[in-house]
């Protein structure tokens, strides 16, 4: 990925910057509501004034960065794509190669950002919930803690079913040179079984994860109002539990996509090396 990287790490880090950025502004919105909140019934401007200066940021640095992206991973993707057309290798392997290689640039373009920001909101709805309700702090950090259990029980099927099901899929072009039907049925067949599974285990965990979230927004409600907060205060705990219960849920299916990602760079080295 370094390597793929090359000659784009300025461009890059700036797109990271902003994506720093965005999360920033992210994490700080619900608190800005909050201050809004009781400001506005207070009979001040002053906070919708800072939540709407908080959210036309965030805007501001989201769109640029999507745009900065757009174009910036078309040029990555130009460029290796080239090179990992070079290796002598089969054109089965080559093409499978060259479909898995637009799926690393598209998790860098995609995935990798909406990774840090729900880092960043993992980590700064974390300390604001610790500044606002400790109970409710204590209550997240539990689920944080069952729903990485959930999912690295589940890690090594999933190794094992990407790479099989990789290996499948760097067959295709043979599959299809031979024009028989059977035998391309067969093998769309062990593909879609192997998707099948691996869509069975996010399920089952994303599903955990939906109860987990939901028992921790019962628990932060029922909590913060016998702790008679404001409706300021209420208010932000509530978003900032909603923040972290996406993130929370979101970091393991970002897991999942490493794990193929992981497999799929071994087999793209592997190809340079040939």
């Amino acid at each position: 990925m370094r390597q793929m990287l090359q000659g784009y790490r300025a461009r890059v880090a700036f797109s990271l910057l902003l994506v720093l950025a965005e999360a920033a502004g992210q994490v700080f919105l619900p608190f800005a509501i909050g201050v809004a909140l009781d400001d506005y019934l207070a009979g001040s401007w002053r906070g919708l004034m800072l939540f709407i200066l908080v959210g036309l940021a965030t805007a501001a640095f989201a769109t640029s960065r999507r745009l900065l992206d757009a174009r910036l991973f078309a040029s990555v993707y130009q460029r290796a794509g080239t090179d990992a057309s070079k290796p002598q290798v089969g054109l089965s392997e080559k093409s499978a190669r060259l479909n898995m290689l637009r799926e690393v640039v598209d998790f860098l373009e995609y995935s990798m950002p909406e990774l840090i920001v729900g880092i960043g909101g993992f980590v700064g709805t974390l300390v604001f919930l610790a500044a606002l309700s400790g109970p409710v702090f204590l209550g997240a950090l539990v689920m944080a803690a069952v729903i990485v259990a959930i999912y690295a029980a589940s890690t090594r099927r999933t190794v094992a079913f990407n790479e099989e099901y990789n290996d499948e899929f760097e067959r295709q072009i043979d599959v299809l040179r031979r024009d028989e039907v059977d035998l391309t049925r067969r093998h769309i067949g062990i593909l879609n079984g192997w998707v099948i599974r691996l869509s069975d285990i996010e399920t089952v965990n994303h599903a955990a994860s939906l109860c987990l979230m939901v028992a921790l927004q019962v628990f932060a409600i029922v909590t913060s109002t016998r702790e008679g907060m404001d409706e300021g205060a209420l208010l932000s705990i509530v978003l900032y539990v909603f923040e972290f219960s996406a993130s929370a849920s979101f970091l393991p299916v970002s897991w999942q996509e490493y794990l193929r990602l992981r497999d799929i760079l071994r087999r793209l080295g592997q190809a340079e090396q040939e």
